[in-house]
């Protein structure tokens, strides 16, 4: 549940999440006038949340930094997209983790920072943690390869997410804490546009055309923010995390299914093999190649960020709660399979 707003409403609104089974709550440090918490809201945010048993989870930018970047860029003509990354810069990143994480010491309640995506950030999570802070760390797959470069692209807009692609120096700390188990969970936020939203792609049998990227071809700010990413997460891990030896195929499994199953409150129900699970299982081809790319993607948009990658190692089957509903390349599901969750509070802090 976002908290964009507070008050004393609000505060007393949190806990019948509960009967709801909504166990997690959003804060921003960014987004100014429209999703942001001041740091004394969201330090009451956090003390609520631990107070029931809940957590909070918090994107970490300097929004009154961006606010001000933004206004001089386009003051000065500077629209093209990699302005999205220069108004958004790594040390408004930098300085929101160690501060989220300075709340989450004094409210002493637990904080999961979402898309973590620079060389800083992740210094002052491992800093945070040695002292005893119940804070934990995500990254997404595109901070792990792409820079702000590749905003310079013709193409450009298509890696326009918050918050941006950064350094090659980012993309290797982070691997670093991939590695080591700093970095506890591998997400993607994913969030899918389309690249030319005035050309309809057939998706699911029909023929669909939504407006996307393209509106911001004269100005950075109008252009969607997000990109695609949750089928490309397991095969592009597994390629150059574990086939590359940077990870271990039980890092690979903890951090796409059994740590954010235990933070989440969905363990042992979901993460873990045993009786009375879910049986949600993949079986994995470790050894398949696949040139990768939007004709294997399933997601509901025109491009794909790791078009033409070479991957090794691939989902064979899939089974959701026992039932066969992926063979090969087939899709033997049906509308309406998925079953809401309710959530546990008091999920274990890793």
């Amino acid at each position: 549940m976002n908290i964009t707003h507070f008050d004393e409403k609000v505060a007393a609104e949190i806990p019948a999440l509960l009967e709801e089974g909504i166990t997690t709550l959003k804060v921003f440090t960014a987004y100014n006038g429209r999703l942001r918490l001041q740091d004394g809201e969201i330090f009451q945010v956090l003390r609520i949340a631990k107070q029931h048993g809940m957590l909070t989870m918090l994107h970490a930018e300097n929004g009154d930094v961006i606010d001000v970047l933004v206004a001089e860029a386009l003051a000065a003509g500077k629209t093209s997209p990699e302005w999205h990354a220069f108004t958004r810069p790594a040390w408004g990143a930098v300085e929101s983790v160690l501060r989220a994480c300075a709340l989450s010491a004094q409210a002493d309640a637990p904080l999961y920072i979402v898309h973590m995506n620079t060389a800083g950030g992740v210094d002052q999570l491992q800093y945070a943690r040695a002292q005893g802070v119940p804070v934990m760390g995500e990254t997404c797959p595109q901070y792990l390869f792409f820079t702000k470069d590749d905003l310079r692209r013709s193409d450009g807009a298509k890696w326009i997410c918050s918050p941006p692609m950064r350094s090659p120096a980012d993309n290797h700390r982070l691997w670093e804490a991939v590695s080591d188990d700093t970095m506890l969970v591998m997400g993607t936020d994913h969030c899918p546009f389309y690249y030319d939203g005035a050309k309809p792609i057939l998706y699911e049998g029909q023929e669909i055309a939504i407006p996307g990227k393209e509106l911001g071809a004269r100005d950075f700010t109008k252009i969607p923010n997000g990109l695609p990413g949750v089928q490309d997460r397991l095969p592009i891990l597994w390629t150059e995390g574990v086939v590359k030896g940077r990870i271990t195929p039980n890092q690979f499994v903890a951090m796409t299914s059994t740590n954010p199953a235990k933070i989440f409150g969905l363990y042992p129900r979901k993460g873990a093999l045993v009786p009375g699970a879910d049986a949600d299982i993949v079986i994995w081809d470790p050894m398949r190649v696949v040139e990768y790319g939007v004709a294997h993607s399933h997601h509901r948009t025109d491009y794909n960020l790791y078009e033409g990658w070479q991957l090794t190692g691939y989902p064979e089957k899939v089974l959701l709660r026992g039932q066969l509903i992926v063979e090969g390349e087939e899709w033997l599901g049906k509308a309406g399979q998925g079953q809401y969750l309710h959530r546990k509070p008091h999920a274990e802090v890793l």
